[in-house]
Parts: C-alpha cells; structure tokens; sequence
C-alpha cells in the first residue's frame, strides 16, 4: 500500500508537470495544480488535496545546504543534506483541521477557525498525526503505547518533519534568512499585536507554504536538547525578526503548553532522512552579555553598555521570560524601574502565561513593585480581581502563596485607589 501510494502520487505530479490532468491518486491524497514554482534539483512542487481536506506540497526532494555560515553555533558549519520525497501541509494546523480529528484543543486563541492552534504539547501534536492517518486510512507512524510516541518512520501516514525536512521546504532553495521582508512574510513582535493571526494572510514561500516564519514555533521531531528539549522552528508571534529565520534552531519542553508552539504535518515515502543532533554535541558559543546577565550581577554600568550595543535588548522579546517580569519574580523593584526608564514597555506580556507584569506583581505579592507599576500608569484594570482571587485560594497550589497573604495586597491596590477604577 505504502509503495502504491507514493509510486501513484510520484506518477501524479510527473503528469501535471507535463500539462496533463492526473486521476486520483491512493492512500488519502488527491492530486492539485503544478504549482508555478521551480528549483534547480528538483521537480517542480505540486499542491494537492487529501482526502480529508487539507492542502499540502509535495516535494520531489533533492540536496540543500542546511545551516548558516553566520548564525549560531548549532547552525555551523553549513553542511548538504539529501531530502527524499514528502508532503508538508501548505500551512500550520488550524483549528478546523485540529477539529477534524475530534481531539480536545487546548488553544488559547480560539475566535478564528483559521488561525493556528497553539498551546500544542509534542504529545498533542503525534496524536493528532495518528488521528489524521486513521482518517485518510493510512498507517500510524506513531506507537502510543511507547513513552516518547516511538515513530515508525516506514509506515506511510503524517508525522512531525525532522528538522532538515523543515528546513528545506522552508528555504524553497534559497540560501537566504528568509524569502521576504520580515513584515510580508511574517507574524512577528514588530506586528502581530502579541497574538497569532489566521494563517495564509502573509506572503508564501516560492515553494507554496505560509507562515513558516513567524505566527507559531512549529514541532519538529529531533531532541533540541537531549532529553530535555524538543525541537521547534520558525520563531512566533512573540519574537523578533532574529528568531524568524529559516536556519533558527529552538527548543522547548516537550510537556509544555507554551502560548506560541503550534505544528504542521509532513508525510514521506520511505527514504533516507537525517536527524539533527541536539545542541549538546555543538560547542559552547560565547555570547556576549546579556540584560539579563547585567541583572543577575546586579551591575546597571554593564546594563547600560549592553543597552547602548544593542538598544532593543531592554525588552529582549525573545528571553523567557521578558526582563520586566524576570525583575518581578526576583522581586528586584530597583532593577524593574531602572528598566522602565529605559524604555522598557509597562504593558510587556509574559510569553507563557500572557500576564501584564502588574498582574505578575500581584500575583506574586510583591508590594513595592505593584506601588511603582501603579503610580507609574500600569493598566490597572484586572488588578482587584486577580488580588481577590488570590485570596479566595487560586494560587494555593504554589504553597508560598497562601490565601492570607493576598489580603494585604488588597489593602495596598485600595490605598492606592486601584479599587474604585473597576
């Protein structure tokens, strides 16, 4: 079956390539349009429907530099890889693809059926992969009885890309960072308003995928950090345009529900594939000092040189979490104003939990902080609410924040008349 369904398919876009329509083809997968696009090495991608209704590519594969002679240390060297045939979806999976699978969807951002989802754990998005090969009567390649969802990568339904896959379709055989400015071809800090958006708004790839740079991280399937972190691709709709590169590598806790880790699916004949090592096995880069570093050493000389190099590291979208609210978990007051006079944004969500640091504050009780975010013009909004919550008991699972303690931050957002603005 598995070698029917790619031999038919291979016959499929050789066909159209010629000018000529293509019957349908096996397994689930309906052939499309040759899509207008070319690369040396390869046939031209053709785009085609499953049998379930999603738009993929198919990709003949071919050979690629993978890397980038000047990025980070996992990057270098730039090194060829081979990439056998696959199909990618054309875009991230949105909620009306994820509802199809029948499977509870833990997204934060659900007012668009077209948008991403998110929030997505490693696990979630293997399930889904099997849920989606069962519908098109293909083979699971995920066995979810095993620990890790081992992957059979001889079966022929969808699972995650490894990252040389993703990479590939990603560069659509370009060497450069990405295919376009960053505000065309991707949802990013600078304009996605800190939410991602419904996908297929932005410029796509020569090759016919959207979105992926920027939006959502995308699953791949290697460690990104062995036993520890997977990884993920693309940069969100909450970095900078330095993460939304397509040589970018990333982790993330495979357990985690990050608000910015969605997917898309892949399917591939057998073939050869490569696996990219985690970064354990890379050497250490030496970076220079960080906002972050200057905060730890509690030295603001080495922060003002790190902000004079490099005047956006005052909010280093990228860092997890943002300066603003590392300062209040530390409960360093003197640092979050120092950092506010610099530029920092009162308003600067955590990535994780999407809180203002006002909000932080409170939560974490943190007195002089909440007096300075407020008297400096903090959105104070929910800030009663979230105190008063607290002290009904919606934090007790953290043993350090008891419900009595919650009562003095209600006194406090009183005396400072945060109460009557609700």
């Amino acid at each position: 079956m598995q070698k029917l369904f790619w031999c038919v398919l291979l016959a499929a876009a050789l066909l159209i390539s010629c000018g000529k329509s293509a019957p349908d083809s096996q397994g689930g997968i309906q052939s499309g349009n040759k899509a207008d696009r070319s690369s040396s090495g390869m046939g031209a991608p053709v785009d085609v429907l499953t049998a379930s209704g999603i738009e993929m590519v198919f990709l003949t594969g071919g050979e690629f530099l993978m890397g980038s002679a000047t990025g980070n240390s996992d990057e270098i060297p730039t090194h060829k890889v081979r990439i056998s045939a696959f199909l990618m979806d054309k875009f991230e999976v949105t909620h009306e693809m994820f509802a199809k699978a029948q499977l509870p969807n833990p997204s934060h951002w659900q007012d668009n059926p077209k948008k991403p989802v998110e929030r997505i754990r490693w696990r979630d998005a293997k399930q889904y992969c099997n849920e989606r090969s069962l519908l098109e009567k293909l083979k699971p390649c995920y066995n979810e009885k095993t620990p890790d969802f081992d992957c059979d990568f001889n079966a022929n339904g969808y699972r995650l890309p490894t990252e040389a896959e993703w990479e590939y379709a990603c560069r659509a055989g370009s060497s450069e960072p990405r295919h376009g400015q960053p505000q065309d071809v991707a949802w990013y800090h600078d304009n996605a308003d800190e939410k991602p958006h419904a996908v297929g708004q932005k410029k796509p790839n020569p090759w016919g995928f959207h979105d992926m740079l920027g939006n959502v991280w995308e699953w791949c399937q290697e460690w990104f950090v062995a036993n520890s972190c997977r990884s993920v691709r693309g940069g969100s709709y909450f970095n900078s345009a330095r993460f939304c590169r397509s040589a970018q590598r990333w982790g993330w806790n495979p357990n985690g529900r990050g608000r910015y880790c969605g997917f898309r699916l892949l399917a591939a004949a057998t073939g050869s594939f490569a696996l990219s090592p985690p970064i354990d096995e890379f050497p250490k880069q030496i970076q220079p000092p960080s906002i972050f570093d200057a905060i730890d050493a509690n030295d603001f000389e080495l922060a003002l040189r790190v902000i004079a190099a490099e005047p956006a590291a005052v909010e280093s979208v990228d860092g997890i979490p943002p300066p603003l609210h590392d300062c209040i978990y530390g409960d360093r007051p003197e640092w979050l104003e120092w950092l506010l006079d610099h530029g920092a944004d009162i308003e600067r969500r955590e990535q994780d939990y999407g809180v203002t640091p006002l909000t932080t504050a409170v939560v974490h009780r943190h007195k002089r902080i909440i007096r300075t975010l407020v008297k400096r013009g903090a959105d104070a909004t929910r800030a009663m609410e979230v105190a008063e919550r607290g002290l009904a008991g919606a934090f007790e699972d953290d043993p350090r924040l008891d419900r009595e303690g919650y009562r003095e931050i209600v006194e406090l957002l009183r005396e400072l008349d945060v109460g009557s603005r609700q």
